[in-house]
């Protein structure tokens, strides 16, 4: 039997990161970085990363996690999966007839077989995998990094994870684990033997040779950081990084946190790092809404639209009023194609309440995901199948090939600076379209 579970969702590749097997939760043996200095510069390191690849987040942005294993198969209920496709699913007129379902033993191979050919996003995952993404566990280190002739580049640090509590950062390059030299691969391995990692590492863009201790293990992590910042012209603008739409009220009440800030510092202009986000919940979208807004109370911020069997189903979202919501001039989002969904729906839904010019997207096109799941479960499995696509206040939903950047914009992601370093490219082109009206 299928379950309901009622929480609309709008997700692009949020389970990756999480592991089935938990270690010990344990911080003791870890040992915060301590750096020399030595002669170097970032720019040899930049050009040997440019000889690899043009820095792109993985598909799933993977972090290096404990435990690779896959969960054991579980018993799942292909009727009701294979009746979801005929009825809620947004595209069922199109689905298979008379399939031959008795031959699958996974679900997400039934659903591959089943699923509309534009649809790139359905998926089946474990009740435990779910549960740990809405409750912002996981199991590793907490770091994702790239492979160089040097070392291993660490191109994503989630927030409160253990590599982010020993002071790990985006464009630290670590050279050796236990006296080896670092790839992905064998953190990977060190992770899943649920070895203590003792690593050098340089910090190219302060000259410093580094060193550190670090065990995996299970740990929750953040999604939300904040700061104010200042242009070349001394003019103030919010830094809102926000990796994830899927939890529940604990990112809300970081968002909270962040806004109330920019109330007191009576910020005008604000960016928000999406680059990374893949989605998730609609209603956390909404909250995120009201408070780039003001006095737009039972104003519609978006529909959701069902296939024309459901569309009892359709769902209008509307502004509420927020005690720490801005009078925003202009908003910048700073985007890559991971970023999609719930993050796609905010740029959106935005764009009938601000002038075409005061919404400004910095960095690549977006994934292109205006559609959403509903959710539903079988005791097993969550089944997140798409139920409806997302029309902003004037009906339009047709981004499939994702939201192009501003003009100008289109600024590669930087992995040798953090998330929130006015350094960063991404961050200093926004900053400089504040200032100039343009990213070059």
């Amino acid at each position: 039997m299928i379950y309901k579970i009622y929480f609309y969702t709008l997700i692009l590749f949020i389970f990756t990161s999480c592991a089935n097997e938990t270690t010990e939760n344990k911080s003791s043996e870890d040992v915060a970085i301590t750096c020399q200095k030595y002669k170097s510069t970032t720019s040899q390191y930049k050009e040997e990363y440019q000889k690899h690849i043009q820095f792109k987040a993985p598909q799933n942005l993977k972090l290096l996690l404990a435990d690779k294993k896959i969960a054991k198969k579980a018993s799942f209920d292909k009727q009701g999966l294979y009746t979801l496709f005929q009825t809620e699913y947004f595209w069922a007129k199109e689905t298979k007839k008379n399939l031959d379902i008795s031959r699958y033993s996974e679900p997400q191979k039934l659903i591959d077989d089943l699923k509309y050919k534009d649809d790139r996003w359905s998926f089946a995952v474990t009740k435990k995998l779910y549960n740990d993404a809405i409750s912002q566990k996981s199991i590793g280190f907490g770091f994702s990094c790239h492979d160089m002739e040097v070392g291993c580049l660490i191109t994503y640090v989630r927030i409160d994870s253990p590599a982010d509590k020993i002071d790990l950062r985006r464009g630290d390059i670590i050279k050796k684990i236990n006296n080896q030299t670092a790839t992905k691969e064998l953190i990977y391995k060190k992770g899943e033997e649920k070895k203590l990692l003792e690593f050098e590492l340089l910090r190219p863009n302060s000259n410093e040779r580094c060193s550190g201790k670090l065990r995996a293990r299970e740990y929750s992590y953040k999604v939300v950081k904040s700061k104010t910042l200042k242009t070349l012209k001394n003019e103030k603008v919010g830094y809102l990084r926000l990796d994830s739409f899927l939890g529940d009220g604990r990112i809300l009440a970081q968002i909270d946190n962040s806004f109330d800030n920019f109330k007191k510092e009576s910020i005008k202009k604000l960016v928000i790092d999406l680059r990374y986000n893949g989605g998730g919940s609609v209603y956390l979208a909404s909250k995120l809404l009201d408070k780039l807004v003001i006095n737009k109370e039972n104003q519609t911020q978006f529909t959701l639209a069902w296939n024309e069997a459901y569309k009892n189903r359709n769902q209008k979202y509307v502004f509420d009023y927020s005690p720490n919501s801005l009078d925003l001039k202009e908003i910048l989002f700073l985007t890559t194609q991971n970023t999609a969904s719930a993050s796609e729906l905010i740029i959106s839904a935005m764009k009938p309440y601000l002038p075409e010019e005061d919404i400004v997207i910095v960095g690549d096109r977006t994934d292109g995901k205006p559609v959403g799941m509903n959710g539903e479960y079988d005791g097993n499995y969550y089944y997140f199948l798409i139920n409806f696509v997302v029309k902003n206040s004037l009906g339009f939903y047709d981004y499939f090939n994702g939201l192009e950047v501003t003009s100008g914009c289109n600024i590669a992601d930087d992995p040798f600076h953090e998330m929130g370093d006015p350094k960063e490219a991404m961050l200093k082109s926004a900053l400089k379209y504040i200032d100039s009206g343009s990213c070059q």
